[in-house]
């Protein structure tokens, strides 16, 4: 386990836009990529919102708590020299700026699925009912002729602060394809999803904000999400994800554990320690057999890609590793469903013996 140090944000160029680029020091590594920094720091300290704001003497708003401590989100004018003047508090555990970046949808286009995981058998037992899955993505089309009908336990949008998780650009897609895998509906069309009645929270979430990305694992684990579908990643690690993933996969479910699910990614790399999500030991991480996976000890299933599921307001196929951890989810879902007192990690396990053999 790494201790961790009060995080220091260098910068070597202004930065507005994400063709700029932004070099910072995380987890006392370097590292390269492109950020736009925003008018807030974000803060991690064992006070209270009461205290904290007595301190600071300022408006404070939280957004996640954590087991011994809380994250809050403080405005400024100056992120990053506000950050730097925080970290230097004595109660201040750490400050950073929050930080808008690109966020890489895993997917590839594959082939179809269905019968590889004896899914028809394991439907006359359970389709995964009692379970609730949060999927944090783009937008969701629960209009689709496929998703009509899917038990929605809550859904939410993270940037419009709406009770809606709705397309509401173009390019809102990703997600549809992700609930489509896991939920959509046995009606004699289309296809079938792998965990049709279980209850989806549905979490839109199109930027990587720092404080948005908070938000909706927050809102995953208010909702009581058995599991966190994430079949994306973000290019660096920051210690707030890593705070707020870490302390939901150990105290979710009321103790038990939730199981968070990520993508390894498709750039045929080596997932090194406290480079993305996808190195969180306590996630659970999903490649797939194809040469573009990523790779590395985190990643804990290797499938095979490729599924037809639903895309818009029709059909396509949905690959990489953003469709093996949509069917790993639904897996997941198929377990849990008879196992709902026992510890997430002993599921996982389960799961492995039981599709995987090991």
């Amino acid at each position: 386990k790494i201790l961790f140090v009060k995080l220091l944000i260098i910068v070597f160029l202004s930065i507005q836009l994400f063709s700029k680029e932004v070099c910072i020091e995380n987890f006392d590594k370097k590292v390269c990529s492109n950020f736009q920094i925003m008018s807030s720091v974000i803060v991690k300290t064992k006070l209270s919102k009461k205290q904290l704001k007595k301190r600071l003497n300022q408006p404070i708003k939280q957004i996640a708590f954590l087991e011994s401590s809380n994250l809050f989100l403080v405005e400024s004018s100056n992120a990053l020299s506000y950050a730097v003047e925080l970290s230097k508090k004595e109660f201040i555990i750490y400050a950073q700026p929050d930080i808008l970046q690109k966020r890489e949808n895993n997917r590839r286009e594959g082939q179809d699925l269905v019968s590889r995981y004896n899914l028809k058998d394991i439907w006359k037992i359970t389709k995964g009912e009692g379970v609730k899955i949060a999927i944090i993505d783009d937008g969701f089309n629960l209009n689709h002729e496929d998703l009509k009908g899917v038990d929605i336990a809550f859904e939410y949008d993270v940037e419009q602060k709406r009770l809606n998780s709705s397309p509401k650009i173009a390019l809102d897609r990703h997600g549809t394809q992700v609930a489509g895998v896991i939920f959509a509906r046995h009606n004699g069309i289309g296809i079938d999803g792998i965990a049709p009645d279980a209850e989806m929270i549905a979490i839109r979430q199109v930027s990587n904000l720092t404080s948005e990305t908070i938000l909706a694992f927050t809102v995953a684990n208010l909702a009581k999400a058995d599991i966190i579908n994430c079949s994306w990643k973000s290019p660096v690690l920051l210690e707030p994800f890593y705070d707020v993933i870490t302390d939901i996969a150990k105290r979710g479910r009321d103790g038990k554990g939730t199981a968070i699910v990520f993508s390894a990614g498709n750039s045929t790399e080596q997932i090194l320690p406290y480079s993305t999500e996808a190195s969180i030991n306590e996630v659970v991480v999903v490649g797939t057999t194809q040469k573009y996976s990523n790779y590395g000890k985190s990643v804990d299933f290797i499938l095979p890609s490729g599924v037809r599921t639903t895309k818009g307001n029709s059909y396509g196929f949905f690959g990489g590793t953003s469709a093996t951890a949509s069917i790993l989810s639904g897996l997941l879902a198929l377990k849990m469903a008879k196992n709902k007192e026992v510890n997430s990690k002993i599921i996982i396990t389960w799961l492995k013996e039981d599709f995987f053999g090991k």
